[in-house]
C-alpha cells in the first residue's frame, strides 16, 4: 500500500490561510471612510452617539487647531446635552456637491477640490423641536477626506 504525500494538503492549508489573512486585511481597510460621503456620515454618526472624541478625529487639522480635542468634547457635551437637554438627535445629510474652491476663514485660507453637503440636525430639546442647518465640507489631507466647517465670516 502506497502512502499519499502530505505536501498537497500543506500547500492547500497555506493558501487557505493566505486567503483569509488577505480577506481580513481588506475588510479592516474598508472599515475606514474613503469617500467624502462616508466621512461626513461617519462624523455625524459619532456625533449622534455622543462620541465627540471620535468625531473630532475626523476633523481636518485646521479644525483641530480651532478646537482642541478636550475642549470640543466638553463644549459639545455641555451645550447640546447639558443646556439643550438633548439625549439624541436625528441627522439628514443632503447630496454631496463639488466645490472648486472653499475659503475656510476670514484670513483667506483656501482649499481646492472640496466636497460639501447640507446637513440638518433635528433636536427634541427642552426648548422644543429645533433644527440646525449647517454646510459640512470635506477636503483631502494627507490622502484622506477630512471635515471642515465654514469660518469665512
Amino acid at each position: 500500500m502506497r502512502r499519499k504525500s502530505p505536501v498537497p494538503l500543506i500547500i492547500g492549508v497555506v493558501i487557505g490561510i493566505m486567503f483569509l489573512v488577505t480577506l481580513f486585511m481588506f475588510i479592516g481597510k474598508s472599515q475606514e471612510p474613503q469617500t467624502p460621503e462616508e466621512v461626513i456620515k461617519e462624523f455625524y454618526n459619532f456625533e449622534k452617539d455622543g462620541d465627540f472624541g471620535n468625531a473630532w478625529e475626523l476633523f481636518h487639522s485646521e479644525m483641530k487647531n480651532k478646537f482642541p480635542k478636550a475642549s470640543y468634547i466638553q463644549t459639545k457635551n455641555h451645550v447640546f446635552m447639558g443646556h439643550m437637554g438633548v439625549e439624541e438627535f436625528d441627522v439628514e445629510i443632503g447630496s454631496i456637491e463639488k466645490e472648486k474652491e472653499f475659503t475656510f476663514n476670514h484670513e483667506g485660507l483656501q482649499f481646492e477640490n472640496v466636497r460639501k453637503a447640507k446637513v440638518n440636525l433635528y433636536f427634541d430639546s427642552q426648548f422644543g423641536e429645533l433644527t440646525i442647518s449647517q454646510t459640512c465640507y470635506a477636503a483631502m489631507e494627507e490622502g484622506e477626506w477630512r471635515i471642515l466647517w465654514n469660518y469665512n465670516f
